[in-house]
């Protein structure tokens, strides 16, 4: 039975030791994001700035969706985020009003959401970040406007969808240039999902080949390098100013395009990645948000082109730095909890060993014991045996007197009784010489004798 027991104890340890592990105390925030379009630095820079703000939070799960320019799958991605509790949902719309119907769901259910970026036609969500693309526009047409006091002739290169930046950064540039009679406006060509339909702007150069072209103002950064390459080839890019928008550092950014002399100015369009997961977290936190977040945006030109790739490089670099902290953080947590488990085990199989120790210790004492009782019995049967013995020996001699007494008196009686019996047959003898009749008792004495 106790080895049972101990054999039990055993094989509980270990699930002793699993059930003391650490639980994770801390309730996870599930946010998830749902990005409308893919392959496009400036919604990689969003990406990248929405996964180093949750970083810092621990208790913050973030997962990113990519709905790759199709509206169905961002409606799909939505109902799974629904589907999975998601404490909070950011969006950034691909359509304003097909996606509306998504979002309001989301909301009735009580799921904080946060639109980013691009608007939706629906009042029903917890709060708007992103940058005011109708100022987006002005600061473009206010840029052109006040480059010369001379007559300016202006192509304006659009988005390729109907979402509200490309609405809105056109409705705020023709806000400007719309009242001023030096500003010519040339032509208006709507981008493909790859940037600017290439042979048709070559189209529009070459049929404005007798007009001085003074600007081109694309729509993003991207779409005004393409159109500078197009306009390389038939050899007018010095003639004519490229104006961009989102202004990213590093690589073929529009900062970086400025500083090489390719683009004359790009509007600075921050993404809103870190402050939808700042309002995120406080939205699920129940605090008080803000209905409409505007982020500011400025001209970068080669004015203020070099302060500000300073600033970006120096965020940048604090940004690696960050990681590398993060990271470094990871590998010391792994490694603690790799140590802290092992030391657990050791602890485990320590008490396991020393639970053998104690029960060999008793096992010893128990066995003594046994053994000294066993001796003990062995010593009583040694003596019951000898007792035995000795009244086996004592019966024998016992019986041998017995024998012997009842042997002489065997002898003794044999004598006499053979002497009577022996007068008896003479007198039977005698008798039947004589003719005399024998008495029947003497007949009967002789015959018992027999």
């Amino acid at each position: 039975m106790i080895i049972r027991k101990i054999s039990f104890y055993i094989l509980l340890a270990p699930l002793l030791f699993l059930s003391c592990q650490k639980t994770e105390t801390v309730n996870k925030i599930k946010i998830g994001f749902s990005q409308c379009l893919s392959d496009h630095p400036w919604r990689d820079a969003m990406n990248h700035s929405m996964k180093i703000k949750a970083s810092l939070y621990p208790e913050v799960q973030l997962t990113i969706y990519e709905a790759q320019n199709d509206i169905e799958q961002q409606i799909n991605h939505i109902e799974l985020m629904i589907q999975n509790d998601a404490d909070v949902i950011i969006v950034s719309p691909l359509d304003p009003s097909v996606i509306a119907s998504s979002v309001e769901k989301a909301y009735d259910k009580g799921i904080p959401v946060i639109v980013l970026d691009r608007k939706v036609n629906t009042g029903k969500y917890t709060a708007f970040v992103g940058a005011d693309n109708l100022e987006v526009g002005r600061n473009a047409g206010r840029y052109i406007a006040s480059s010369s006091k001379e007559s300016v002739n202006v192509i304006e290169l659009r988005g390729s969808d109907f979402s509200s930046p490309v609405n809105e950064r056109s409705q705020g540039f023709r806000q400007i240039i719309d009242t001023l009679e030096k500003v010519t406006l040339l032509g208006n060509i709507k981008g493909i999902d790859s940037g600017i339909p290439k042979e048709k702007f070559r189209k529009l150069l070459d049929s404005l080949s007798n007009r001085k072209i003074d600007y081109v103002y694309a729509f993003n950064d991207e779409m005004a390098l393409q159109a500078w390459e197009v306009a390389r080839d038939i050899n007018r890019e010095r003639e004519i100013k490229f104006i961009g928008v989102d202004g990213l550092a590093g690589g073929d950014g529009g900062i970086e395009s400025v500083l090489r002399g390719i683009l004359e100015a790009t509007i600075l369009y921050p993404t809103g990645g870190a402050e939808a997961i700042e309002l995120a977290i406080k939205a699920v936190k129940g605090e008080n948000v803000q209905k409409n977040n505007k982020l500011n945006t400025t001209v970068i030109d080669r004015f203020n082109a070099d302060i500000m790739k300073n600033q970006f490089d120096k965020i940048n670099d604090q940004q690696q730095d960050l990681e590398n902290q993060i990271a470094a953080i990871t590998f010391q947590e792994e490694r603690f909890t790799a140590q802290n488990n092992l030391l657990k085990l050791l602890m485990v199989l320590f008490a396991i060993i020393l639970s053998l120790t104690a029960y060999s210790v008793y096992s010893m004492v128990t066995i003594r014991k046994k053994k000294r009782e066993l001796e003990l019995t062995n010593e009583k049967v040694t003596i019951q045996k000898d007792q035995i013995s000795n009244f086996a020996k004592q019966l024998e001699v016992s019986n041998e007197a017995k024998l012997n007494f009842f042997t002489g008196l065997s002898h003794e009686f044999k004598t006499p009784i053979t002497l009577i019996l022996s007068a008896i047959e003479s007198i039977g003898e005698n008798a039947k010489v004589k003719g005399i009749q024998i008495l029947s008792e003497v007949e009967l004495i002789y015959n018992n004798s027999n």
